[in-house]
């Protein structure tokens, strides 16, 4: 199953963004939890990429929107 995890110091910075910053991020939270693994690599809103040198190979990176990504 798929796990979609924040940082501690994301939700202290959280009430600060945008809202539809923040939209995003929710629309991402709902994917998480209302998709498989291969509906969330197939979702071209989310555009799962890869992260280089992370120490977990599993791990990516998604879009919140235009701008913004979420991952690390």
């Amino acid at each position: 199953m798929p796990q979609l995890a924040f940082a501690n110091s994301f939700w202290q910075s959280y009430d600060v963004l945008e809202n539809p910053v923040k939209a995003g991020v929710r629309k991402a939270m709902a994917k998480f939890q209302q998709l498989t693994i291969a509906e969330l690599h197939a979702d071209k809103g989310l555009h799962l990429e890869s992260v280089h040198n992370a120490r977990d190979p599993r791990m990516r990176i998604i879009r919140i929107n235009d701008f913004w990504r979420g991952g690390g």
